[in-house]
Order: C-alpha cells, then structure tokens, then sequence
C-alpha cells in the first residue's frame, strides 16, 4: 500500500467541532471527483475521509472532530488536534462514489460533513459545463451547526443551473426549513431530477432510498457513499 506524506499547513474552525484542514506535499496530487483518501494513524491504525477540493500540491478535508459513529469516534479528533506543519500519511485516492459525465439533472443530498464528496461533485460538474440543473440539499440541527453557506451562495449566484435547500430540526424562528431533507422529496420534486447522489450514515441513506425507490427512481441513478 503505497503511502504519501503531506503537511498541515492551514486549519480553520468552520463551527465549534467542525474543521477545515489544508494538507501539502512535494507532488502533485490527482483524484476522481468523489474519492477518498485514507489517514495511517499511529496506534489507531487508519480512517477515511473524503476530498473537498485540491490545486496541484495542496488537499482540503472538513472533518467533524466529534464524530457522532462509532466508526469515527476518536479518529477524527486527533487529526483535527494537529498543529500547523505536522505530518501525517495517507493512502493514494480511491472509491467509487464518482460523478457521472451526463447531463442529467442531479440532486444532492447530504448533512454535516457528508457534504464533501457532494460540494467537489457540483464544482466539477460546473467545471467541466456538464448542461444540467444541480440542487443540494443540506440538513442539520440548529443554526450554530450550518457551515460553508457563503461558498454556496456564491456558487449560486455565478450558476444559474445550480440551488441549494437548508433545512434544520432544532430551530423554529429561521429562514431556512423546518424538518428533514426528505421532507423535499414529493413525487413532484422527485421527478425534477434523474441522479441522486446520497452521502449519509447508512439508516438515513436508506429511508432516502425507500422514498426514491417508491416513486419509480431506477438503482442505476442512485449513488451512495456510506460512513
């Protein structure tokens, strides 16, 4: 398993445990929208995470420090505690949430920090002029949880082909929706789209798909990433 090194280089507080992380390294570094790379931890041997963006040398995480799985827990705060010019080893790029090269209209679904595999997606398809319409929808609990709303404004701003949703289950005076992403998914918004990408812990991918998959939605239109 080839292993690359890379330096923390910026660390910016997004929320109260929610980090944005810039790594560099002496090379160049090449990934498929979608992918991840995998963190070799010392003692705590390894954990995945998914790339929000890169120019050349440099690659940009958010990472959740209090992980809210199993899976995660532990893992994700000791790399958010690095300090500026620590280093740390990572895998080379994989998976297969990747997005397609069509112009079929899209609809993203995700919350917290599942948002980063989905955000790269959207910029590369407005990159490469894929000729569709992009939506995203982005679920938390309250207000302090939210992050990254100014990059999506401005985003939509700039792409008339690209909107975004917020919705929160622990506010009641807000300018964003009340209740759950899937409260958007009616037949009549459903059919607004041909691709779900779906990046979430497994229960709630799941009853994202039990709804797309009672309003006729084919399982090769359908693309999961599960943590």
């Amino acid at each position: 398993m080839p292993l690359n090194q890379y330096t923390l280089t910026e660390k910016k507080s997004l929320t109260s445990d929610v980090f944005e992380l810039t790594f560099v390294s002496k090379d160049s570094f090449d990934f498929i929208s979608g992918q991840f790379i995998t963190f070799i931890l010392p003692s705590i041997w390894w954990r995945a995470y998914s790339i929000l963006k890169t120019e050349w040398n440099e690659v940009t995480l958010i990472i959740k420090s209090r992980s809210t799985s199993n899976w995660g827990r532990g893992w994700s705060e000791y790399i958010c505690n690095r300090e500026i010019w620590e280093e740390l080893k990572w895998t080379n790029p994989a998976g297969k949430f990747l997005l397609q090269n069509n112009n079929k209209n899209k609809l993203f679904i995700w919350t917290w920090t599942w948002f980063v595999p989905l955000y790269n997606q959207i910029i590369h398809s407005l990159e490469q002029n894929q000729n569709c319409n992009l939506e995203l929808l982005f679920w938390a609990r309250t207000l302090n949880d939210l992050f990254y709303l100014t990059e999506l404004e401005k985003i939509k701003q700039d792409n008339n082909n690209f909107d975004y949703k917020v919705y929160l289950s622990r506010e009641e005076n807000t300018q964003h929706n009340i209740g759950y992403v899937t409260d958007y998914l009616s037949k009549e918004n459903i059919k607004k789209y041909v691709e779900f990408y779906i990046c979430w812990i497994p229960a709630l991918i799941d009853s994202s798909l039990e709804i797309l998959e009672r309003n006729s939605i084919s399982n090769d239109n359908i693309l999961t990433e599960k943590y």
